[in-house]
């Protein structure tokens, strides 16, 4: 019997690390995961043990394109803002972390940025079409009232082979969301070619993949015409 208590008191503990309560204080994960990023998390853990984030916040999250923009909450200001990427993810390791860095802040607006990395690692359009459609289920049945917005896959030079395959995966996800309530596509990748289609290669840092400052300009000036932001 004792046995069964300590058990059943470890279960309830482990529970504990990984489903946050927006009241309390941040909980950390536990060991290793099946898809890594962990000390990335607990990163954000420790940030929402200190300052918790208000509820009905905006809340920008995915991969190294939401972590390396520098100044996001600033970018548009009158707006509260959380940032949680953590570079090199892909949209099943934000589904597994949903509990940690989505669902405690019950955001308004939810805007994610994955992809990238998917298809770079092999993942096909189509597995990636579920993966974001059970993301969508899974807000939409925890918090009914939040809209999602998804980023289009950007291009780079770095990946220049695969814009081809992000552009029909691009497509098909605007389709899908289209089948959605409270969802929304943003299509930031097509502002980065110029006036003769060529991808821009200003925009980007010194590993032609990551965006520079200009490149974010070019999302921000977009975000803020498609929601109506001053």
């Amino acid at each position: 019997m004792k046995r069964i208590y300590l058990v059943s008191l470890f279960c309830i503990a482990s529970a504990m690390f990984l489903y946050a309560h927006p009241k309390a204080p941040a909980y950390y994960v536990p060991g290793k995961t099946p898809v890594g990023f962990e000390s990335e998390i607990n990163q954000f853990m420790k940030a929402d043990s200190a300052h918790f984030p208000p509820s009905g916040a905006i809340l920008f999250a995915g991969s190294s394109s939401i972590r390396l923009w520098k100044g996001l909450p600033g970018d548009f200001k009158g707006h509260t803002i959380i940032q949680r990427g953590f570079g090199g993810s892909n949209m099943k390791a934000l589904n597994f972390y949903i509990h940690n860095i989505v669902f405690p802040y019950k955001p308004s607006v939810i805007v994610v940025y994955e992809g990238d990395n998917d298809l770079a690692e092999g993942v096909t359009p189509a597995v990636f079409i579920a993966q974001c459609d059970s993301f969508v289920h899974m807000v939409q049945k925890k918090l009914p009232a939040t809209k999602i917005y998804f980023l289009s896959i950007k291009p780079s030079l770095a990946r220049e082979k695969l814009i081809p395959l992000q552009n029909a995966t691009n497509l098909a996800l605007k389709r899908n969301l289209s089948h959605f309530r409270n969802t929304g596509f943003m299509d930031v990748s097509s502002q980065m070619f110029d006036a003769r289609g060529r991808l821009r290669p200003d925009i980007f840092g010194p590993d032609g993949l990551h965006m520079n400052r200009k490149g974010y300009l070019l999302w921000i000036a977009y975000i803020k015409k498609y929601f109506g932001w001053k």
